[in-house]
């Protein structure tokens, strides 16, 4: 059962058991096949699942699906088709299979098969797409589990549950399109307390984050006609419990109580607290800052424990919701030791990985800190990942560290007592979307997961937005001191009045009983069964391992979740609407597009490139705006296509071709987009459905053997149901007639087209990932990864395994992997460098300077690079050789949508992104991956602005 590939790779070690490739891929389970004779259908079949171009059989395969065996009946490539037609599984993606769990790293750009014969990818030549597959062994080994963390990873872990919580809930059998979309109203301020704070000054508000109970999913209050969605209560059994979460709100608000809208004390959301996921929308205006005080108060009863005074059982900590693995590098509160000679045992990783408490999760108190993403912020302010504090709470024992290792230690007080945190924000930028979110050191996607982020909106004096020439945007916005209900229940005082709307998109998996699941095992990324991974993990106690056991290189989860309800519905006249969109996912890439259905629920059917189907069924995005600023011009955006508008009230005709023909609406995780949806013309009854046709998996960029999400779940997003017009909102200028200008275009980092002598620093960057340097391990028949003891990873030749003792490169095992995902500098060599987080800074720009950034992206996946404290303009991408690092002849220029300013891009593998920033503010700061999975192990480094031995922070860091 094994398939050598003998052309695509130099390293003979890459070995695959083709009997498990269709199964791992998701299309599968065991069979009981027929086993069928090498011929040349199967060396096409098993060239066809490895993605090479010469294959070799060692024996008689099997094929592994089918419900009935393929026996003799159909000789050469017809039993071959009619296998490959056996395997389709139930969405028709076949094409999206064929090289997920291939047992070479073809990553997301290998080959397919058309027809008889193997073709290259899209955009390189056979002899780029060779050298490619030659250099996979560099960047890592053979990678035949590296697509794993889908929906398959669910299947496996829902065979096990959790004892506490019971089995997982299927997204199959929720019913959509039966709650409301959720408006978060505005987050009030807190009383002044100081001469400082006040209309004109400063904004002041005390935002804790708290336990509470939401209903997401389907059930309670959501079962009421008062939202006007439902006519009649829905069944019982389509109905769902409520959801634990983390959430931020008023400090001095009450227990969230819905009783009145059919809930429950405790269950949010409610009418008499702003206790919510997502948090209430933070609303300020440009140049008045805002100062928040901070509280960690997940207690067990916050609602009586007063957390200035914390005292008795009331204000005990509670252990996190969702599983926290202590093997990492992070904020270690409990003080494992890291480093015995210096005595580090905070903001570290644990050095003794045979202790078996670093297999256990962790259960102390659960730290925090609040970052401003896209936040021109002083660095004290920013959310250092190391400057985390734990709850004031009544029983953490003097073991424990209270704050992490950079609390207080910025030049200015910030955490004046146990508990709180106070930060300041500038607000000094053009208007813009920005959103907070905890950034907790190698714990920001369990805290992120818990529910605790919301919307922080920068806006001009008066509501204008700056870079806004000609035209009025489509308004209102929910305005302050209006409650859930003023927001929310339908009528022209309420939701039916309003047009600008946040909107987060989040993915999230559930229990049976709604409470949230996220993986606790490694099991889940590689999609097996926990007993299938058999390999040493870390906290095993007799053999040394480098994996951890309970993280997860990605995670993709089945219900989609928008501004915290499941698959709802909004109500639209045919107006005008402006929609800030949020990708607030872990790992999941959007990619998001309109189209018309015959009626709620009905499907929308695609062509092979994604697009709605018939085209005209496709309704238009208006980009106004990215995530730093507004955009110089108006992109219409349809699938194919982004089109720059002119301006003068014309929509051009011919449609500027987007990067690939499946690309719509992209954005990678923590980006943003400012669109204007058009509803007028479309009728009473019309249903408009927002889809996603991004992968279920990592993305690579849009490879056509990657397939798009799952038609019954996570493409479905959200309904608009457009109603009868009204007055309301007739008054917002068309799309076509906006006239916009870029924000601060005399910024340098805005002339380095211009004017080169700007750039002060070009630095080339690396985007790195990390096998095993302990484990080998082998993939058996039933897909169980199994360690090889005997063999370990040769450091000779990267990407294989040789045996203990010897040089010579073992056939049978290879690294396992990935076991972390990096980042690293001189990235224009092949002999490029990983930087880890405890390393000494090397990224320090000078203040005032402007510095282009080089992305090499040698991984598999793209990654949203996100860095701090500056907005940044996207200048260019360009491919490069990966065995080599032999640049493409031409570059290729920013896309209409990212030509405003932004503060995350999207880096794609095998290519170069540039960007360009002024840094203005001297202090430590971080730049990282915005794949949560990876920012929390490794995918994210400090950096320096301004002498280290002086700016603020700096001096306490390596």
């Amino acid at each position: 059962h094994v398939v050598h590939d003998t052309k695509a790779r130099s390293n003979p070690g890459c070995l695959f058991n083709h009997s498990t490739f269709w199964r791992g891929a998701g299309m599968c389970g065991p069979r009981s096949c027929s086993v069928l004779p090498v011929t040349s259908s199967w060396l096409l079949a098993a060239a066809y699942c490895c993605g090479a171009r010469t294959t070799t059989i060692s024996e008689a395969t099997p094929w592994p699906c089918g419900n009935d065996t393929l026996g003799g009946s159909k000789p050469g490539a017809a039993r071959f088709a009619a296998a490959a037609m056996e395997c389709e599984d139930t969405s028709g993606l076949l094409q999206q299979q064929h090289q997920q769990r291939s047992g070479i790293a073809t990553g997301h750009s290998g080959g397919g098969v058309s027809g008889h014969e193997l073709q290259h990818s899209p955009g390189r030549t056979e002899q780029e797409d060779e050298e490619k597959t030659k250099a996979e062994g560099r960047r890592g080994g053979c990678r035949g589990d590296r697509r794993g963390g889908r929906v398959a990873g669910l299947q496996s872990a829902a065979s096990v549950g959790r004892r506490d919580q019971g089995p997982i809930l299927d997204a199959k059998t929720i019913k959509k399109y039966v709650t409301p979309l959720v408006i978060p109203p505005v987050m009030r301020t807190a009383r002044c307390r100081t001469l400082f704070c006040g209309p004109r000054r400063v904004a002041k508000y005390e935002i804790a984050m708290r336990r509470f109970k939401q209903q997401i999913l389907p059930g309670a209050h959501w079962n009421n006609p008062i939202w006007g969605i439902l006519q009649e209560p829905l069944p019982e059994n389509h109905t769902f419990g409520s959801t634990e979460v983390f959430g931020y709100g008023p400090a001095a608000d009450p227990e969230p109580d819905s009783t009145a809208l059919n809930g429950s004390l405790g269950l949010a959301p409610a009418a008499n607290s702003q206790f919510n996921y997502p948090a209430y929308t933070v609303e300020n205006t440009r140049f008045k800052p805002t100062s928040v005080d901070w509280i960690n108060h997940l207690v067990e009863n916050p609602w009586k424990c007063k957390w200035r005074w914390p005292r008795g059982p009331d204000c005990n900590f509670i252990k996190h919701i969702i599983p926290v693995d202590q093997s990492l590098h992070w904020a270690n509160p409990g003080r494992l030791m890291c480093n015995p000679a210096l005595n580090k045992t905070i903001d570290c990783r644990p050095s003794n990985v045979t202790d078996p408490e670093l297999g256990r999760q962790y259960s102390g108190p659960v730290p925090m800190v609040v970052h401003v993403h896209g936040g021109h912020t002083d660095p004290e302010s920013d959310g250092y990942p190391e400057a985390w504090w734990l709850p004031a709470a009544s029983d953490i024992s003097e073991s424990f560290a209270r704050q992490g290792t950079l609390v207080n230690q910025f030049g200015r007080l910030t955490n004046f007592r146990l508990g709180v945190a106070n930060f300041r924000y500038r607000n000094d930028q053009p208007s813009a979307t920005l959103w907070f979110h905890d950034h907790t050191l190698g714990m920001t996607r369990n805290n992120v997961y818990a529910g605790p982020a919301g919307f922080w909106i920068i806006r001009e004096s008066g509501g204008r937005e700056t870079g806004l020439v000609r035209g009025s945007l489509p308004g209102p916005a929910p305005r302050p001191g209006e409650g859930l209900l003023e927001t929310n229940l339908p009528g022209k005082k309420g939701r039916d009045r309003l047009r600008e709307i946040p909107i987060l998109i989040q993915d999230r998996s559930f229990y049976e009983n709604g409470s949230l699941f996220y993986p606790d095992n490694r099991a889940f990324f590689e999609e097996l069964h926990p007993d299938q991974l058999q390999i040493p993990l870390i906290g095993n106690p007799e053999n040394v391992s480098d994996i951890p056991r309970i993280w997860n290189p990605e995670a993709f989860f089945d219900v989609m979740v928008v501004n915290g309800v499941s698959w709802p519905v909004h109500k639209v006249e045919p107006d005008l609407y402006r929609f800030r969109l949020l990708n607030g996912c872990g790992s999941r890439f959007l990619n998001l597009a309109l189209c018309v259905v015959d009626g709620s629920g009905a499907p929308c059917p695609l062509d092979s490139d994604g697009r709605p189907d018939p085209p005209e069924h496709e309704l238009s995005f208006y980009q106004i705006g990215a995530e730093q600023s507004l955009l110089p011009k108006v992109v219409e955006v349809r699938t194919g296509f982004k089109t720059a508008l002119p301006g003068n009230g014309f929509i051009p005709r011919h449609k500027r071709p987007a990067s690939s023909p499946r690309e719509a609406l992209l954005m990678g995780p923590s980006e943003r987009a400012d669109v204007l949806v058009d509803f007028r013309g479309l009728k009473k009854g019309t249903v408009v459905r927002l889809i996603n046709t991004g992968p279920d998996e990592p993305f690579g960029g849009f490879d056509p053997s990657v397939g798009i999400a799952d038609e019954n779940t996570t493409r479905q997003v959200m309904e608009f149901h457009v109603v009868h017009d009204t007055k309301v909102g007739n008054d917002a200028t068309p799309p076509e007639h906006l006239k916009l200008r870029l924000p601060d275009a005399n910024d340098p980092a805005n002339l380095v087209w211009r004017q080169p002598a700007v750039v002060t620093e070009r630095r080339d960057l690396a985007l790195l990932e990390e096998d095993s340097e302990e484990i080998c391990s082998t993939t058996e028949a039933d897909g169980a990864i199994v360690w090889d003891p005997e063999a370990e990873p040769n450091p000779e030749e990267p990407g294989t395994c040789r045996l203990k003792g010897s040089n010579a490169s073992t056939v049978v095992s290879k690294p396992f992997g990935p076991k972390a995902v990096l980042l690293g500098i001189n990235g224009s060599s092949v002999d490029f460098r990983r930087t880890l987080w405890k390393d000494p800074i090397v990224t320090n720009p000078k203040k005032d300077t402007t510095e282009i950034w080089e992305f090499w992206n040698w991984s598999e996946d793209s990654h949203p690079i996100h860095i701090h404290l500056v907005k940044f303009r996207v200048i260019s991408r360009i491919r490069f050789n990966t065995t080599t690092a032999m640049l493409a002849e031409k570059s290729e220029p920013a896309v209409p949508t990212e030509a405003g300013w932004k503060d995350t891009v999207i880096a794609y593998p095998g290519q170069v992104t540039k960007v360009a920033a002024t840094f203005d503010i001297e202090g430590l700061y971080v730049w990282h991956c915005h794949v949560l999975e990876h920012e929390d192990n490794e995918m994210m480094v400090p950096y320096c602005v301004g002498p280290k031995s002086s700016a603020p922070g700096c001096d306490v860091v390596p």
